[in-house]
């Protein structure tokens, strides 16, 4: 998911996960730019941690040690919070969560253009590559947010030739909304922008 400075697409992630969580899924986030209680306190506003889908949500907070944290796994209102500080953490994570659970596995990794101000771009590239076939492979599906407008071209254009699917998100001239499927491994999509609203429950 590409898209612009404070288009949503935390939100818009926020919104999937709870569909997904509705339907049974186990749902892995993996917060690289906020605290898992930023996160929770906006996956709460679209009703995604309300009593008894705590099970069905899971967090790998790699924030906490951008900030120099590195305790142990908590619990963060009632969600187990695991913390990593390195790439390999956040895959070995993803990797016990997964094989903890029997149910299929969904995964938000928000955002990568954070990862990439903190490791090498081809450090990035490979994490990318590799847990994206993995997750693929093994688990089940994932979404990983990128800025645009902070990486180049070259960047985004390898991002974009790895990942199954593109979804972009940009504001117009009037500063409303629009998202488009840039493309689908497997399907046919239409490169037309169509509006979206964010909206609290």
């Amino acid at each position: 998911m590409v898209g612009s400075p404070g288009i949503g697409m935390l939100e818009f992630a926020a919104a999937i996960a709870k569909e997904w969580i509705e339907t049974g899924n186990l749902v892995i986030f993996v917060t690289v730019d906020l605290l898992p209680s930023d996160l929770l306190e906006v996956m709460s506003s679209f009703g995604v941690t309300k009593k008894g889908q705590e099970h069905n949500l899971r967090i790998i907070d790699y924030h906490s040690s951008l900030l120099g944290s590195f305790e142990d796994p908590v619990i963060c209102q009632g969600i187990e919070t695991r913390k990593c500080s390195d790439l390999e953490g956040i895959m070995f994570n993803i990797s016990a969560l997964a094989s903890e659970s029997e149910r299929p596995v969904k995964i938000v990794v928000h955002s990568l253009s954070t990862l990439f101000l903190y490791n090498q771009a081809n450090v990035v590239l490979k994490f990318f590559q590799i847990s994206s076939s993995r997750i693929r492979n093994d688990f089940g599906a994932a979404i990983f947010t990128v800025n645009e407008g902070v990486h180049d071209d070259r960047t985004v254009n390898h991002l974009m030739a790895i990942a199954d699917g593109v979804v972009e998100l940009k504001f117009d001239e009037e500063l409303n909304r629009r998202i488009r499927i840039r493309n689908m491994r497997g399907c046919i999509t239409s490169s037309k922008w169509i509006p979206f609203e964010i909206r609290r429950m």
